[in-house]
Formats: C-alpha cells, sequence, structure tokens
C-alpha cells in the first residue's frame, strides 16, 4: 500500500477521534457552563446550582472556580465510598462558595474568610428558595470546612464533601489515607486543570492576610496568617491574661 495512502488514512483517523472527542467533551457540559461529570461523579445543575457556579466564574480567578468544582467531585468521591449518601445541591453550592471569602469583593472587614463565604452562599441559597434549614446546612459546611475532619464528619455529610474535597485538592490526602486513587485524581485534574494553583492560592492567602491581620485567629489559616501579616494576632494566653478581672 502506497505510504501516502496510509498517512491519509491515519491523518483522517486522528481527525475523526478528534471530532469524536470534542463532540464528547461537548455534551458532557452541563446548562449551567460546568462539566454535567467528572470521573463517573454527577455535577448537579439544578437552578441554585447554576447561580451559585455563575457567581463564581463573574467574580473568582479561573484557578479559584477550578479548584472550587474539584472540591465537590473529590469530596462527592470520597463520601460515596464512604457509602454515605449526601444532598448534591447543597453540597455543591457549599463548594462553590467555601473559599470566595477570600477575595475582597466578598471580605467584611472583621470577620474570617469562611464566615465571609458562608453568609454570602446562604444569602444567595435562601434568595434562590432554599428553605432556612437547607441554607443554614450550607452555611455550616463552609464554614467547617478547614476545622478537624472529625467536626464536619459529624455536623453533616454535605459538610464532609467540602471538607474532604478541599483537602484532596490542597494537599493531595484525604481524612482516611488513599480512599481517592491518583489514578481518579488524574481524572479529575485532567477534567478541570489545576492553572496553578499552588502558587496563585498561596498568594491569595496571603493578600488575605495582609489586608484583615488577625481575623483567622483560631483558625486552619491562623499560623499563615502569622507569617505574612505585619500585626500578630493576639495569643490564647494574652487574651487571657488581659480580662478585666481581679484573682
Amino acid at each position: 500500500m502506497p505510504t501516502s495512502l496510509v498517512l491519509g488514512r491515519r491523518a483522517f483517523i486522528g481527525y475523526l477521534a478528534s471530532v469524536l472527542a470534542a463532540r464528547a467533551a461537548a455534551a458532557s457540559t452541563s446548562a449551567g457552563g460546568y462539566p454535567a461529570e467528572v470521573a463517573g461523579m454527577r455535577l448537579p445543575a439544578t437552578e441554585v446550582c447554576k447561580r451559585a457556579y455563575r457567581l463564581c466564574r463573574r467574580a473568582a480567578p479561573d484557578f479559584l472556580v477550578n479548584h472550587s468544582l474539584r472540591t465537590y467531585v473529590f469530596g462527592a468521591l470520597y463520601v460515596t465510598q464512604r457509602r454515605r449518601g449526601f444532598n448534591e445541591e447543597l453540597a455543591f453550592v457549599a463548594a462553590m462558595f467555601h473559599d470566595l471569602g477570600l477575595l475582597k469583593d466578598f471580605s467584611t472587614p472583621n470577620t474570617s474568610f469562611e464566615v465571609d463565604g458562608a453568609n454570602r452562599a446562604e444569602s444567595v441559597a435562601r434568595e434562590s428558595g432554599t428553605p432556612h434549614v437547607e441554607a443554614r446546612s450550607i452555611w455550616n459546611a463552609i464554614v467547617m470546612h478547614d476545622m478537624d475532619f472529625v467536626i464536619a464528619e459529624h455536623e453533616s455529610p454535605e459538610a464532609m464533601v467540602v471538607a474532604a474535597g478541599a483537602g484532596a485538592d490542597f494537599d493531595g490526602h484525604t481524612p482516611e489515607g488513599e480512599v481517592i486513587s491518583p489514578a481518579m485524581m488524574r481524572s479529575v485534574v485532567n477534567a478541570i486543570p489545576r492553572l496553578q494553583f499552588k502558587e496563585r492560592f498561596i498568594a491569595l492567602l496571603a493578600d488575605h492576610c495582609g489586608r484583615k491581620p488577625g481575623v483567622q485567629n483560631g483558625t486552619w489559616l491562623e499560623g499563615f496568617c502569622r507569617a505574612h501579616s505585619h500585626v500578630a494576632p493576639d495569643t490564647t494566653e494574652e487574651e487571657a491574661r488581659a480580662a478585666p478581672f481581679d484573682e
């Protein structure tokens, strides 16, 4: 067979494969503009989910949007493999908002980023018709996402999704070791790229701590803020000694 004919067939097969891949990618995108399914895990596309994604997309840099999506997927994989059911809508909204409090536009002067993000998420959920109890579940999941995992585990499966997912995407570990396989992690990252997440996220944390030194006292970010701000937070000992009591 002539070499030119072989190369022609190979080129055609390559072209056909690329077309099919593009169609598959288009088919896998939900009506909300984000992937409909990643690593076998369906991403919910209810109205409040789509609203949460659009808000995140407008306000946050691309690396943080992708981190929020991966947080949901990793967390959903972890909780599913633990054989726990969870409310997909509540977990997705919480995942999309869990770090938005780090952004200046979502920030209040004296409140931690966890609470700032949780307050905005709860407000958006209530405006979208989410019942009060469920909106509060979103708030709790965000505020608890960087506490000891046992706290999220005791709170709700939705809190477990956000805590486990955020942790997995931050340092590559889940609460119980290798519950999510390296192959599965690669599949998620291939679908939702990291976009230099490490350096860009560290820079975002440093900016937050520089703007709001001291607000992260007692949180996961306290030590980082001590190192990246000019005003050192009060220590627990100093706070106790300064109490206005005679002893």
